[in-house]
């Protein structure tokens, strides 16, 4: 009798999920429901600038102007931890209509305890199936490579460097800028992959080599882009050149990089879940994909600036998924950098003054 119960619970239960149909409705229809719904939006997006998210906001405002948009941009775990608290106090305020975050292993958290609405926004389908729950919970965005940026004014273009034993060349000595990979998960993944390829005593001769620690991801691009730097592969940056710029992104000849996908979700104590379902499709859409700087997450649209489909390249987003559920590894691993790099030094990177060298 108890096989059976549990037997029928769990047809229940995958009903429920996999019945969850694709949205149909157009941009325009949507648009007119999150007007009727009452025409704002909150938005808590992962990053460590605060223009961060202005680039793709600025659009959908320009689309949608009569959505009221309220946003904020704070590193991933800040906005986790806000969410958790305002869960304490029973989810009624303070709740932001989609959690767009860097922070993966808190999708898997709040889907396992059914705080995340499900839904599969228009165009579901044809997005990569790494990069979205299967039942709808949560969706990646955009994709997003770290790997080399270089300024070709610094650093000659033919000489610049690509693999990580290229980062120990003496010549680059004084022209390096990293993020201190024990701030940020992103940034420590890469030198997880670094340890695992070159082993420990590859990471030792790199810090060896005085590279500018910073905090933040922004800094980097910031810096090289200024010419203060001539290189890093702690950032990201556009995959074809901005005018006037002399800042390139190069990826590696050989070695392994980081990509992921930047995931959204519309939690259930959502107020505004028709603005929310509106800013899903239209990030999903594309107006938005055919626009982004680097991977869409579509696999019918094409890579700007000529590169081939992500699965061609040595990159994984779902190992970077997987390392970050790794939550006992990834803080020993912390540990051991803070060790041989010595101790985060500098402001919160919300808070640099952007235009002075650091």
């Amino acid at each position: 009798m108890k096989r059976i119960i549990y037997t029928l619970t769990l047809l229940l239960w995958v009903q429920t999920v996999f019945a969850t149909e694709i949205e149909t409705r157009s941009l325009d229809e949507l648009y007119a429901a999150a007007i009727a719904e009452g025409g704002e939006f909150i938005l808590r997006a992962g990053g460590d600038k605060a223009d961060q998210a202005d680039y793709y906001l600025d659009m959908f405002k320009a689309r949608f102007p009569k959505i009221k948009v309220t946003h904020g941009v704070d590193l991933s775990f800040y906005h986790a931890s806000r969410y958790d608290n305002t869960l304490e106090k029973g989810g009624k305020v303070n709740v932001p209509d989609v959690l767009q975050l860097q922070t993966l292993h808190d999708y898997d958290y709040y889907a396992e305890r059914g705080l995340l609405e499900t839904y599969k926004p228009k165009n579901w389908d044809k997005v990569f199936p790494d990069y979205k729950d299967p039942h709808g919970r949560w969706i990646g965005l955009f994709g997003v490579s770290f790997s080399n940026m270089i300024n070709i004014d610094v650093i000659n273009k033919d000489e610049a460097p690509r693999d990580a034993i290229d980062y120990l060349d003496p010549a680059l000595k004084g022209k390096v800028v990293l993020v201190y990979p024990h701030s940020d998960d992103a940034v420590l993944y890469q030198f997880w992959n670094l340890k695992e390829k070159y082993g420990w005593e590859y990471l030792e001769k790199l810090v060896a080599t005085k590279p500018t620690w910073v905090r933040g991801t922004s800094m980097p691009y910031v810096a090289v882009n200024n010419g203060w730097y001539g290189a890093s592969f702690t950032t990201s940056w556009a995959f074809v050149p901005y005018p006037n710029s002399d800042a390139r992104f190069m990826l590696p000849k050989e070695d392994y990089f980081l990509t992921w996908f930047q995931v959204a979700a519309i939690p259930t104590h959502a107020k505004n879940k028709a603005a929310a379902k509106l800013y899903l499709n239209w990030m999903l859409s594309k107006e938005f994909q055919g626009k982004w700087l680097q991977w869409p997450v579509r696999m019918d649209i094409k890579v700007p600036g000529g590169y081939k489909p992500l699965r061609e390249y040595n990159t994984s987003p779902a190992d970077f998924h997987r390392f970050m559920l790794k939550r006992d590894m990834i803080e020993r691993f912390r540990l051991q950098m803070e060790q041989l790099i010595g101790p985060i030094e500098g402001v919160s990177p919300l808070e640099m003054d952007y235009s002075k060298k650091p």
